[in-house]
């Protein structure tokens, strides 16, 4: 969890605690800190996905690419 949703979490577990927050919006706000979790967690996978597969392209030798700016 980043360190901004982790704070934000922390908020909301306060207001939770001072009885601010009706039973609606509290279901509310789980299932928001539930989908924003989900979605970093997704984020995550697809960059990792992207760092390999620009890892895996073919690169040119050296002596291949200089021949071939020549």
């Amino acid at each position: 969890m980043s360190e901004a949703l982790s704070e934000l979490q922390e908020r909301y577990e306060r207001l939770k605690g001072q009885s601010v927050l009706d039973e609606a919006t509290q279901a509310l706000f789980a299932d928001l800190f539930a989908e924003a979790e989900r979605l970093q967690a997704s984020n995550l996978t697809l960059r990792r996905t992207i760092l390999k597969s620009s890892s895996k392209e073919s690169r040119m030798s050296t002596k291949l690419r200089d021949a071939l700016y020549e």
